[in-house]
């Protein structure tokens, strides 16, 4: 039997839709990463693995995998967990953001019971959309929520999902893929799972999901960061290149350029981020009946690099920035944010405020 007749027979006896979804996450997954990602997926027995030639055409592949799926009778909900497994091992190709909850004061969090989670989330929104498909994956101590997202005539959508992971006993959710149309009801949802009364975004985002963990719950290394110089335990500055017939100048520079960088990054990995935004708005200068009819001059500067704050750090020791630099760098990992906005206090001077 040709390919193409497989694949009609496989659309014919399961879920068209269903049976799509899972040939194109197939697909889309590169080879050398297809077995392990199957076998952590635990739906195929290893003798059905064993079966798989891996070596043949991709298209072909697939359908072998569709046609497996469909003799056991495979679900949306086996489909769903591959998905999240997927994305799970390759969380950085996805843009990530961060939100923090908060407590009301006459509330109550539900810090611990995940399966209570799962059941008043998913209640939650189903109660205003009926067509939406909701599914869990614990890894850890992490609650993974996939949301695929339909409207009232329209099924929902499976190739553009919302993920959202969530470490219980934390106030923090990091979420992709999550539509302006459908940030309200994911909010209600969350917050009537977990009983928090507000949530807000945290204006920290990048591609890295553990980087990200590592800045909202400071497991990264932490600098002797402070507004003020304040002294940092003593230790000499060795040169990159050491040779006794070479005079390094500037050395008492250097010592303090090194010292300087190390207060304000340390000396440890950094979390990775790709970029900073600071949008600027300042005011015209001058005669004042002339600055009241002037709208604001706005700005957008955009720092980018594979790794953001590590390139800082070597700003000053590689010359091309005088210590200590910017304190609107350096608070990055302090502050959990790469997104600001920096304006103009009006009153009572014109000193720069940054929000």
């Amino acid at each position: 039997m040709s390919a193409e007749m497989s694949k009609r027979q496989s659309i014919s006896t399961m879920d068209e839709c269903l049976a799509e979804f899972i040939k194109r996450m197939i697909l889309r997954m590169p080879r050398v990463e297809l077995m392990p990602t199957l076998k952590e997926w635990g739906f195929l027995t290893e003798r059905e693995l064993q079966s798989l030639d891996l070596i043949r055409v991709k298209d072909i592949l697939a359908v072998e995998v569709v046609n497996i799926c469909e003799s056991r009778k495979a679900s949306m909900k086996h489909a769903a967990d591959l998905d999240i497994i997927y994305t799970h091992g390759n969380s950085k190709r996805k843009n990530w953001e961060v939100y923090q909850m908060s407590i009301q004061s006459d509330s109550e969090a539900n810090l611990a019971d995940v399966w209570k989670i799962k059941v008043h989330f998913k209640k939650t929104v189903q109660s205003v959309l009926k067509n939406v498909t909701i599914h869990f994956k614990e890894f850890g101590d992490a609650l993974w929520i996939r949301i695929a997202w339909g409207r009232d005539c329209v099924n929902p959508n499976q190739y553009k999902p919302t993920f959202a992971m969530y470490h219980a006993q934390t106030p923090y959710v990091f979420v992709t893929g999550l539509a302006k149309t459908h940030r309200q009801l994911f909010y209600q949802g969350l917050l009537s799972a977990t009983g928090y009364g507000h949530i807000q975004e945290m204006e920290l985002k990048s591609r890295c999901l553990d980087s990200l963990k590592e800045i909202v719950f400071k497991q990264f290394s932490q600098p002797f960061q402070s507004y003020q110089s304040r002294s940092v335990p003593e230790k000499s500055f060795t040169p990159t290149i050491v040779d006794t017939k070479v005079v390094y100048e500037n050395i008492k520079e250097k010592e303090r350029v090194h010292h300087v960088m190390l207060e304000s990054f340390g000396e440890g990995p950094l979390p990775k981020l790709e970029y900073a935004v600071y949008k600027l708005e300042t005011s015209f200068k001058g005669e004042t009946s002339i600055a009241n009819k002037i709208e604001p001059f706005r700005c957008i500067v955009k720092f980018s690099s594979p790794h953001l704050l590590e390139s800082f750090r070597t700003l000053a020791p590689s010359g091309l920035a005088e210590a200590p630099i910017s304190n609107l760098l350096t608070c990055i990992p302090h502050r959990g944010r790469n997104l600001f906005k920096i304006s103009e206090k009006k009153q009572p001077s014109s000193s720069q405020a940054v929000h």
